[in-house]
C-alpha cells in the first residue's frame, strides 16, 4: 500500500505502552484497524465533496513520496502539512515538538518472515509531527510561476512518450493532445499562453503516465484522473490550476468500495509523481551544471 520509506524489522521503543505481550498485540492491531477505517472515511468525504476532493490533491501534490493511502491520512489529520517526522527524526535534528501537539498517524512498512521461511511486507501505524508542530522552519511554499516557458521544455524534454510540435489539432481550443497510438504527444505551435500551454501539456502527460497504467486506453474512462494529474502537477511547480475541472467527481465513483477508489487514486498519485521526478531531476542537473560552469 504505501512505498514512502524503506522497510525495517524495528522501530522506536520511547511510546510503547507498558501492556502484556497479548494486550500489545490487541493494542495495535486496534490501531492499525482505526487507521484503515480513517482512510475509507477519507474516501467517503473526497468522493462526495468537491472541496474535500480539492484538499485532498492539494495534499498529495504538496506530499509526492506518500503513497495514496498515507496522503489521505494526512488530508484528514493535517491537511496543510509539508514536513514530516517522528519524535526521534526531529529529535535528531534538534528540533523540539510543542507542547500538546498531536501525533498524525500513517502505514509504514515492516518485513517479517512467512511460516515457510519467505519475506514479506506488512504494515504498521507510525506516529509522525508536521513541522508546524515544532519549533523548526516550515519549508517555503511554491510561487506563482507566471511564465514556465523554462519548465515547459523540461516537461517536454523528458517526457516519457515522444512529442512532436504541430500547427493545428482537431480541437481548436487545445494546445496539446495526446496520441496513444502513436505514443506521441502532440503540442501546437505559436501558443503565446505559456500558462496555458503548460496546463495542456500537463492534462495530455497524465494522459500518456495513466495509459501505461492500464489494461486499454480511453480517454473517457480517464479523463477524469488526468484531470487530477494535471492539476497536482501545476499545483507542485506553482502554475495556476483552476483551469482544471476537479470538481466533476465521476458519480460510479461514489458507488466504488473504498479500496476500489484508493486503486484510481494511486495510479493519479504515481502519474504525478513520476512526472514531477523526472522533472525535478533535470532541474537538479541543470543546476549542477551551472554551478560548475560558475566554478570555472
Amino acid at each position: 500500500m504505501t512505498n514512502d520509506f524503506k522497510a525495517k524489522r524495528s522501530g522506536g521503543n520511547y511510546n510503547k505502552p507498558k501492556l502484556s505481550p497479548e494486550d500489545y498485540k490487541q493494542f495495535k492491531a486496534d490501531e492499525k484497524k482505526d487507521v484503515y477505517q480513517l482512510i475509507d472515511s477519507a474516501v467517503t468525504d473526497i468522493v462526495n465533496t468537491p472541496a474535500e476532493m480539492q484538499k485532498y490533491l492539494d495534499t498529495q501534490a504538496r506530499m509526492d513520496r506518500y503513497s495514496a493511502a498515507n496522503a489521505l491520512l494526512i488530508y484528514k489529520q493535517c491537511p496543510e502539512a509539508t514536513q514530516l517526522k517522528d519524535f526521534d527524526g526531529w529529535r535528531d535534528d534538534n528540533v523540539r515538538i510543542k507542547k500538546g501537539a498531536k501525533s498524525i498517524s500513517i502505514l509504514e512498512p515492516v518485513d517479517f518472515t512467512r511460516a515457510d521461511g519467505t519475506q514479506g511486507v506488512s504494515y504498521n501505524v507510525k506516529k509522525v509531527f508536521d513541522v508546524s508542530q515544532t519549533n523548526g522552519k516550515r519549508p517555503s511554499s511554491p510561487t506563482v510561476n507566471r511564465d514556465p516557458q523554462n519548465l515547459i521544455k523540461i516537461m517536454l524534454r523528458t517526457a516519457a512518450v515522444n512529442f512532436e510540435s504541430v500547427d493545428d489539432l482537431t480541437d481548436p481550443n487545445a494546445v496539446a493532445f495526446y496520441d496513444n497510438d502513436r505514443n506521441t504527444l502532440l503540442v501546437k505551435r505559436h501558443v503565446n499562453n505559456s500558462v496555458a500551454l503548460f496546463q495542456g501539456i500537463a492534462l495530455e502527460l497524465g494522459y500518456a503516465e495513466l495509459s501505461t497504467r492500464s489494461e486499454s486506453f480511453s480517454r473517457k474512462d480517464m479523463s477524469y484522473q488526468a484531470v487530477c494529474v494535471g492539476y497536482m502537477i501545476c499545483k507542485k511547480y506553482g502554475v495556476e490550476a483552476k483551469s482544471f475541472a476537479i470538481d466533476r467527481i465521476p458519480a460510479q465513483w461514489k458507488d466504488k468500495e473504498p479500496k476500489e477508489v484508493r486503486a484510481e487514486l494511486s495510479k493519479m498519485r504515481t502519474a504525478m509523481s513520476d512526472i514531477h521526478s523526472r522533472v525535478s531531476e533535470e532541474i537538479y542537473r541543470q543546476q549542477q551544471e551551472r554551478s560548475v560552469d560558475r566554478s570555472r
